[in-house]
């Protein structure tokens, strides 16, 4: 049911009252522009399963129907994005998000409220905004969760919507996201055509203004224009990194704009910072933004911070001195590496070292190392290219892994190295190299370009090739906003390629450098963006995006992975608590809890032997928070935090049960607890 922005689905209720005896108008910001707003009544339809319930989810994978595959309806849309398998053995279901013990036969937690779309125009770029007010929101106790959406995810996606929007929902706030300026924001070169905020394709000539994202800029060269796509992260040339923090207090300003514009019968604002609890709630990307958005708030707009994961790089100058220490061992300086240092590093040296990492690892299966066909050309390739010394295939692959413990990995993560390659290959350095340096279309940075790839699973040598197995329309339901876009785990539907491939062009898994006649994964690209590190456009974009470590003394609590392979818990979370305290001293209000066993990755399959699932102590987090908040209890100590893992075999291992997760403890052991001290950041041995 579509509705009018001012139209309300509530009964109404006592509402607070402004302090101030002068009459406020609440005003619509200029930059604001709402797009759509619909009620949906938790039968049909509702707010976080877009009405399949939390017992379908968690049953089996639903396959998506559309009526007009090559044209899905918003609707049909809506509903394959919030279709997440929820693997139950994991511990959500019971632990967090959906908590199947509070489930009955008449509620199968489907969600009833309103839900608004809206665009943040900041200049030539649009930043999506979703707001979601359930029916039972506290107009008595308001509160409003912001959800900055994780790495470059639109504002519709399943995680976010069922794990952090639910835990606002479920406490009767008002949840907005935003994409972030990334987003769900793919366009199609080769018919001129891109997404608009609710899913469906339409063409620049005609809505140019609605899409997410539309390149100002062409290729350079005709033949590279069949069957290319363009990103927004790589290609929209405004590194809305710097913006983040903005970006999440511009949402919290959509929120309380339309929460008084719906509840309020004479216009006036009814709900303001002074009377509404706002808490900021992110993962990864979204963690950092959410960070950023504390950085910025220096007026008290934000009450409290969970961030899970963060992606976040500091600014550490020689007066800035930090330090690690573990136990009572002697303090070390803690060197910190930007992101696409240490990642642009990994692509370099990690295709070589899955060999030693698979003897390494021998007594057990170690996911996706099988994949690497072509491993002892890349080793062979770094010897001839002077990065390795070793003569043999196998002590450069055992020296290609020990470059990267001495870069910032641990042998405890070498495990998840191999899939975290094969799953993404050198599109995470890529992207953010790319963004930064605020590269074009026209430049072709290094060579590569984003293509749909051929996309039978058996024969597949990754050329370019036709969309043969989905349509541009049904696309934007698999597209999470980064590389490769994936129709499923074996088929990959659009990929960044190299177009200097002396056999054409082709994803880089299957890639010869332009000068090699054996497939090496393409180490002329990925030393070419490691050149580009040196290059002023992409240092100066780096520097407009590195944190302060100023939270304005914000309750913030972060929550990183001891075991966290994409972003290193030495140059992110450790590193921005420890600035933090150095910057704040005693009057920080941050709380770090590290947890044994956990990474980026879940619990689930291929690891769910292995890792715990991160997401759990994110909302235990949040509820101690909230509990702070509410009831004025104390914040739990900075921790880390012991975990078990599951065990077993990849795919078999057992429930969770509370001995793999314990909760974070308000006083933890003295031999869990983590001390911050003046730029020093002390973790037990």
């Amino acid at each position: 049911m579509v509705l009018s922005t001012y139209q309300v689905c509530y009964a109404r209720s006592a509402v607070l009252q402004v302090k101030n005896d002068e009459r406020v108008l609440n005003t619509k910001p200029l930059w604001l522009v709402i797009k759509d707003a619909a009620f949906y009544d938790a039968d049909s339809d509702d707010l976080v399963t877009a009405g399949v319930g939390f017992s379908k989810l968690s049953q089996a994978k639903i396959e998506d129907k559309f009526v007009n595959p090559n044209s899905p309806s918003v609707y049909e849309l809506r509903r394959a994005k919030l279709n997440r398998y929820i693997d139950t053995r994991t511990g959500e279901g019971t632990y967090w998000g959906f908590k199947k013990q509070d489930l009955t036969p008449l509620f199968d937690g489907k969600v009833a409220g309103n839900e608004i779309q809206a665009y943040m125009i900041d200049g030539d770029n649009n930043v999506a905004l979703l707001l979601q007010i359930p029916l039972d929101f506290d107009q008595d106790n308001p509160c409003i969760v912001a959800v900055p959406t994780m790495d470059s995810q639109g504002i519709y996606n399943a995680k976010d919507i069922q794990i952090r929007g639910l835990w606002g929902l479920k406490h009767n706030c008002a949840v907005v996201y935003n994409d972030k300026g990334l987003g769900n924001a793919l366009f199609d070169l080769s018919n001129n055509e891109g997404y608009m905020i609710n899913g469906q394709v339409a063409n620049k000539s005609v809505a140019h203004d609605e899409l997410l994202f539309s390149p100002d800029s062409a290729f350079k060269h005709t033949e590279n224009t069949h069957d290319r796509f363009a990103p927004k992260q790589l290609y929209s040339k405004h590194n809305p990194e710097q913006k983040w923090g903005q970006y999440v207090l511009n949402s919290i300003e959509f929120a309380f704009y339309q929460l008084n514009e719906m509840f309020s019968p004479t216009h006036e604002v009814l709900f303001n910072k002074d009377n509404t609890h706002v808490l900021v709630y992110g993962v990864s990307d979204g963690a950092g933004a959410a960070l950023k958005a504390g950085e910025l708030d220096a007026t008290g707009i934000i009450d409290g911070i969970v961030a899970v994961n963060p992606q976040i790089q500091i600014h550490q100058t020689p007066l800035t001195p930090l330090f690690i220490q573990y136990g009572q061992t002697p303090k070390v300086p803690l060197e910190t590496k930007s992101l696409i240092d240490y990642s642009s590093y990994a692509a370099l040296y990690l295709p070589c070292a899955v060999l030693a990492i698979k003897e390494q690892e021998a007594y057990r299966s170690v996911p996706d190392v099988s994949n690497f066909f072509f491993a002892n050309n890349r080793c062979n390739a770094l010897k001839e290219a002077g990065l390795l010394t070793s003569e043999s295939t196998a002590e450069q692959a055992k020296e290609a892994l020990q470059k990267l413990y001495q870069y910032g990995w641990t042998k405890e993560m070498a495990y998840q190295l191999p899939h975290y390659y094969y799953s993404q290959s050198i599109n995470l350095p890529y992207q953010y190299i790319s963004e930064y340096g605020r590269y074009g279309l026209d430049e072709l940075l290094c060579d590569y370009s984003v293509a749909s790839t051929n996309q039978e699973p058996l024969f597949n040598t990754g050329q370019v090739a036709p969309l043969t197995k989905t349509h541009f329309a049904r696309l934007w339901v698999n597209n999470s906003g980064s590389l490769p876009i994936r129709l499923n785990n074996d088929i990959i539907a659009i990929d960044l390629v190299n177009n200097n491939d002396p056999t054409g062009a082709r994803r880089e898994f299957y890639s010869h450098s332009p000068n090699s006649d054996v497939i090496d994964y393409n180490l002329a690209g990925a030393m070419c963006l490691r050149d580009t590190l040196l290059e002023r456009r992409v240092n100066e974009g780096l520097f407009s995006v590195l944190a302060s470590g100023k939270l304005n003394q914000i309750k913030t609590i972060i929550v990183h992975g001891q075991l966290n392979v994409r972003n290193l818990p030495d140059f992110s979370a450790r590193a921005y608590v420890a600035l933090n305290s150095y910057v704040e001293g005693s009057f920080s209000n941050l709380r770090y809890i590290e947890v044994e066993n956990a990474s980026y990755l879940d619990s689930a399959m291929p690891f769910d032997n292995v890792l715990i699932p991160i997401d759990y102590y994110g909302e235990n987090a949040m509820d101690w928070l909230w509990r702070n908040l509410t009831k004025n209890t104390s914040l739990p100590d900075s921790q880390i935090m012991k975990t078990q893992v599951r065990g077993g075999n990849i795919g078999f291992a057992p429930a969770i049960t509370d001995i793999n997760i314990p909760p974070i403890m308000q006083s933890a052991k003295q031999a869990n607890r983590i001390k911050l001290d003046n730029g020093t950041i002390i973790l037990p041995n």
